[in-house]
């Protein structure tokens, strides 16, 4: 189907309408809808291939689709930072960024080839001095002047040095990536920002920096991502991609999930309450076809008509989408100390990783290890599996040890093998037959055993090593950001399957969800050694901060004019900041006013039995909710400001 971007001049910035993709003879989506309103923040979640990331491109037109419709209202912008990039090894980090000025780099090239045509002789003088003229004043308008060193310093504030401008895109670590790219999208000044898994590679610092922004920036936010603290911190709407349909609600993903169970029940109540009716019904019908007189077959005619109707607005309850389901099996025993650092350090030539790593896991120790990205968390890791050596110090592996890894890259795969054989190669003690049933279990079923690991997605070759790590029988679990790729089912799912494990279990993350519920002990990683949580309210990851130039900080301090104006300003801030907490106060009582109303609106549909009515009423109160939920915090956050601001003004 040929490509329809549809420009709209309605309130709304993005609208999708019945919007339909397939393969071959398989529907990945159909019938999705849902509107985008300016400064919104939106997130999108979904089972590995349900069609996400198909959806973005879509959006981007870089895929076709089948049916539906989308637009942008007019003259909006959008930018889209992709989950895996196409890289050209030869673009340098400051050509890869500046690529956000597309058009103004066309424009210049432009104007070269206009100077260059007017020095021909018999040029078309007038109409190239002409478009000169245009060309010139679009790229003063349109920051002509300013552009590469608005480049230059994005690039810097996000912590590159002047030496990483030249050097290629490609030799950056993921996280760089991630943080060039969000720089890109950032620069293009768009209205809408697509994030396709933005969180994916980014240390703590990145991510708090990308939360950050996201809450300063004016625009709206589409963000598909499995990062379930990062969308509870950012997102203000939820939509979930479950069979291949779109549903949703306002509030973060907590509240998401909370209203999700609230409607699922509700939704069963009133399908099995509908097929009780329709029972009683069918019983009357058989008794009255048993009396066999003329009347009789009169009421049996009224009572299907009936059944019809309930059956017309009978809707069965939406099935969850499969997902892997599986235990790791108990294992052998160890000795009461697993592992034993004393003193481990690595150096890389002249570059400094860490040193002075000290301490003891003990058996049945679930143990967290945070830290920025490059302070050495996967080479600690890849030392204790003995694929790296330190340089200095000692680590001890306790009686009885057996160590599963599951690493961060998929290295350990072979792209030539299929499915089947990459298992069969590692357990060829186990017949083909208890393979395929391993791999049921983590979705692998049919043909897709026979699948080429080249072939397989980001999600499909996670839950190969995952599976890989249930079969090793390993009773101590070295995991390097193991939710990476996985969706947000098959991460809780990872974690059900974690907390039964009877054995130990080391884990780096920066996955703040898993740690808040798996961990017994959380280490921060720093260079110099580790910073063990003691405090069960401390949070270790507000510790991991860039530091700020101390120069540029006393500087604001000491300047007497600066002093001035910013005192001037923060009057104006609690002025502004007042006035957001009456604001905010007043539309609380708003909606509690809204609510009791429709409480009292959903009793006496109750007392009716009017079930649309009831449904519609439970869908009002649900948002009321989550709008009251989102009312006291963003109160929260205005209080927090106006006393932030009158302890400043004090100071």
């Amino acid at each position: 189907m040929d490509m329809c971007y549809t420009i709209i001049g309605i309130m709304a910035l993005l609208f999708v309408d019945n919007l339909k993709k397939t393969f071959a003879d398989r529907t990945l989506f159909s019938g999705v809808s849902f509107e985008i309103q300016p400064g919104e923040r939106v997130g999108l979640i979904g089972v590995n291939g349900s069609g996400k990331t198909t959806l973005m491109r879509i959006l981007m037109g870089k895929e076709t689709y089948d049916g539906g419709s989308f637009g942008m209202h007019q003259g909006a912008k959008l930018s889209y930072v992709e989950q895996i990039p196409v890289l050209d090894k030869h673009t340098d980090l400051y050509s890869f960024t500046l690529e956000a000025f597309r058009p103004l780099l066309d424009l210049e090239t432009e104007e070269t080839r206009i100077i260059r045509k007017l020095e021909e002789t018999g040029c078309d003088r007038e109409r190239l001095i002409a478009r000169q003229a245009v060309v010139v004043e679009t790229l003063s308008r349109e920051g002509g002047a300013t552009f590469r060193s608005l480049t230059r310093s994005a690039l810097l504030g996000l912590g590159f040095s002047e030496e990483d401008l030249s050097r290629p895109v490609t030799s950056f670590s993921g996280g760089q990536i991630s943080k060039a790219m969000l720089a890109r999208a950032i620069l293009s000044k768009a209205d809408l920002l697509l994030l396709d898994e933005p969180t994916n590679n980014l240390d703590i610092t990145a991510i708090r920096w990308l939360t950050e922004y996201l809450h300063q920036f004016k625009g709206a936010v589409l963000v598909v991502s499995h990062d379930r603290a990062f969308l509870d911190d950012t997102v203000t709407r939820m939509l979930e991609l479950q069979n291949g349909r779109v549903r949703g609600t306002a509030g973060n993903y907590s509240r998401y999930m909370e209203l999700k169970l609230d409607a699922r029940e509700l939704e069963k109540k009133i399908y099995l309450r509908k097929q009780k009716e329709i029972r009683r019904i069918e019983g009357i019908i058989e008794q009255q076809k048993r009396w066999n007189q003329a009347h009789n077959y009169v009421t049996i005619a009224s009572k299907q008509k009936q059944i019809d109707r309930i059956k017309e607005d009978m809707v069965e309850p939406e099935r969850d989408e499969k997902s892997i389901a599986f235990r790791f099996p108990t294992p052998a025993p160890t000795g009461n100390e697993v592992i034993v650092l004393h003193e481990l350090g690595m150096q890389f030539g002249e570059h400094h990783v860490f040193s002075h790593l000290n301490g003891m896991i003990l058996a049945g120790q679930c143990v967290c290890i945070i830290g920025a990205n490059g302070c050495g968390k996967t080479t600690l890791l890849k030392i204790l599996t003995g694929n790296e050596h330190q340089t200095e110090g000692t680590f001890k592996l306790g009686a009885g040890v057996r160590i599963g890894y599951y690493a961060q890259n998929t290295y350990d795969l072979h792209d030539e093998n299929s499915v089947i054989d990459e298992l069969s190669d590692e357990f060829p003690f186990m017949d083909r037959s208890q393979l395929r049933g391993a791999l049921g279990m983590f979705l692998f079923r049919n043909d897709d055993i026979e699948k080429r690991i080249g072939t397989l997605s980001g999600g499909e070759k996670a839950r190969i090593r995952l599976l890989k790590l249930v079969l090793s029988g390993a009773n101590v679990l070295l995991l390097d950001e193991p939710t990476n790729h996985l969706d947000i089912s098959s991460a809780e799912i990872l974690e059900n399957a974690l907390e039964q494990f009877p054995g130990t279990v080391l884990i780096v993350t920066h996955d703040r969800y898993m740690v808040r519920r798996l961990s017994d002990r959380t280490l921060l990683m720093t260079q110099e050694g580790f910073i063990e949580q003691r405090d069960e309210n401390e949070d270790l990851f507000d510790r991991i901060v860039e530091r700020k130039p101390e120069k540029t900080q006393t500087a604001a301090i000491t300047d007497p004019d600066n002093l001035y104006f910013r005192r001037k300003e923060i009057k104006q801030q609690r002025a502004k900041a007042k006035q957001e907490v009456r604001r905010v106060e007043r539309l609380i009582e708003e909606n509690e006013t809204a609510k009791r109303e429709a409480d009292l609106a959903l009793t006496e549909a109750q007392s009716g039995n009017d079930y649309r009515r009831m449904q519609q009423l439970y869908e009002t109160i649900s948002a009321l909710e989550t709008a009251e939920t989102e009312l006291y915090d963003q109160l929260e956050r205005a209080e927090n400001t106006l006393a932030s601001i009158e302890t400043e003004e004090e100071e």
